[in-house]
């Protein structure tokens, strides 16, 4: 059976019932879903390797990286990228650094038949069978659910499976696997995220999803009580910041079929005095290699994005994450936005998914907002309804900006108390599990 279309639905989608599946979050930097067990076997040849271990298995929350799309000879291949993922989660001054202690990583290899990852369907003999819905560099899902259940049950070492794809571009899935690809750009972001959603447990923090829970998330009503309020910068003084959102919008667009425009309204009104002062601009982008290629104007002005296009990235093909600062804000009134590609841009070739604009959003700042880096307060989040929910940080944390490589004080104190709580349970102690 084809693959279905990439997830857009919330959870009670026609989507959801005809494919037997619980969505989640359509504006996540992937997709989530939840698949139901079903009985399998595993596959064949599943072999163990320690990544990055700080005790026995019982005594930790084990994190087991399973390969998919590697070979026989891709062996050392899926070790190497294993290795370099459980780094970028544990190692050093990385994001889980201060829960290294509570963790092992593992690697889990198995032979596939053919190198790589589906488009559509799984690729014959592939062992849990990741696929792509298309070509759009976006989801990635599992076609065989059931072979991952039981791999997992097989190892006492596998408490949270990552499936790892191969296949070098930016993809994945949340929910009951932590599904990835060996995008040396975008694997480890993707990780992270998606492994705070499961080992936390949050929601999201950025704007424009439905589930916003956990020690992350609080009610505008609770500002005088918050969740968080242990961390507060300034206690004596919370308020919530205020920051609009004018524009969100995830239009899939390909560049190559024509300019992108959408136009709004902006927070200030041209009657009032102007209070929103400044503003940040967010785009996801792929098959973009360079700022040269790509021309967004704001009101017919020239807005500069090669501060967020890094040399590191020149000609890279990959899905990039686009964070940028408008000093000055919007306009007052009407609000138009283009994005279109340069001739230079038209003349390139694109990569596999096309040249795609995949989201676009604006915030809008007041003038006394509080933007300092690592400040604690109660900062709004808007979901996709425009309610509003609050949030500890304004951009410090991985649970908002992919970009950004550290959970904020937070997330990181939750994700130690849940990690401890996980342990005890596993042991079938009642120890305290305090941070």
């Amino acid at each position: 059976m084809s693959a279905p279309p990439p997830v857009t639905a919330p959870p009670q989608s026609d989507y959801g019932r005809l494919f037997n599946i619980t969505l989640d979050a359509p504006a996540a930097p992937v997709p989530r879903v939840y698949y139901p067990l079903s009985q399998s076997d595993p596959p064949e040849g599943l072999e163990l390797h320690p990544l990055a271990v700080s005790g026995e298995a019982g005594e930790r929350v084990n994190l087991a990286i399973f390969a998919d799309g590697y070979t026989a000879s891709d062996r050392e291949t899926f070790l190497t990228d294993a290795r370099a993922l459980a780094a970028d989660i544990v190692s050093g001054d990385s994001a889980m650094a201060h829960v290294a202690d509570l963790l092992n990583v593992w690697g889990i290899f198995a032979p596939s038949a053919s190198p790589g990852i589906g488009i559509d369907e799984p690729l014959p003999g592939a062992p849990f069978g990741l696929y792509r819905p298309g070509r759009e560099l976006r989801a990635v899902y599992v076609g065989h659910p059931g072979r991952a259940h039981a791999a997992c049950a097989k190892f006492k070492e596998c408490d949270q499976p990552v499936l790892l794809g191969n296949d070098g571009l930016y993809g994945g899935l949340g929910g009951t696997f932590t599904i990835i690809t060996a995008s040396q750009r975008n694997g480890p972001l993707v990780l992270r995220h998606e492994l705070g959603h499961s080992l936390i447990p949050v929601g999201e923090e950025y704007e424009g999803g439905f589930v916003y829970s956990g020690v992350n998330a609080d009610a505008v009503e609770n500002v005088h009580k918050l969740k968080w309020k242990r961390f507060l910068s300034d206690p004596e003084h919370v308020r919530v910041e205020d920051a609009k959102v004018p524009l969100q919008a995830y239009p899939w667009h390909d560049l190559d079929e024509g300019k992108y425009v959408v136009r709004f309204e902006g927070s200030n009104r041209k009657r009032d005095k102007r209070r929103y002062t400044s503003a940040r601009l967010r785009l996801s982008l792929s098959s973009i290699p360079y700022a040269s290629h790509v021309r967004l104007t704001l009101n017919g002005v020239v807005v500069d994005l090669s501060p967020q296009f890094a040399e590191d990235w020149d000609g890279v093909l990959d899905r990039r994450w686009v964070h940028l600062p408008l000093p000055d804000g919007l306009p007052a009134g009407k609000v138009r936005v283009e994005v279109a590609l340069t001739n230079e841009g038209r003349r390139a070739k694109a990569g596999q998914g096309g040249k795609m604009l995949s989201s676009i959003e604006i915030a809008e700042y007041a003038e006394d907002f509080q933007a300092e880096p690592g400040f604690v307060g109660a900062f709004p989040t808007y979901d996709e309804n425009g309610d509003v929910s609050l949030r500890p940080t304004n951009e410090d944390c991985l649970m908002r900006n992919v970009n950004q490589p550290h959970f904020c004080v937070v997330c990181a104190h939750g994700l130690r108390a849940s990690l401890k709580r996980r342990i005890a349970r596993k042991k079938g102690t009642e120890a305290a599990v305090g941070v």
